[in-house]
């Protein structure tokens, strides 16, 4: 994906969660929010609506600063997308999208 100032990467474990999601007749409109975050995630990453911030707790999981980045908002368990800058300049690597606990 490389529509945007930003390449997107995605990490197989993040690919699995997705594929997940978009393969739920049930989670359509949730298929619909995760395209929109995505999109906005790759346009600018500092979107006012993804509402992105650092996620220090799982760096060390990911070896390197990690953002969350809101797929959903205001519902329970809410999707977030976490993600990081690289590996090269103008990327960004998806880790995961997992509901908010």
């Amino acid at each position: 994906m490389s529509l945007g100032p930003f390449e997107l990467r995605v990490t197989p474990e993040a690919l699995k969660q997705i594929q997940k999601v978009m393969e739920d007749p049930s989670k359509k409109g949730l298929q619909k929010q995760i395209k929109k975050a995505l999109l906005n995630l790759q346009k600018n990453p500092q979107h006012s609506s993804l509402r992105s911030h650092l996620m220090p707790q799982f760096d060390s999981m990911f070896g390197t600063k990690v953002y969350s980045s809101y797929a959903q908002n205001n519902t329970p368990q809410a999707y977030r997308i976490l993600w990081a800058y690289g590996p090269d300049k103008k990327q960004l690597t998806v880790l995961a999208i997992i509901p908010h606990y």
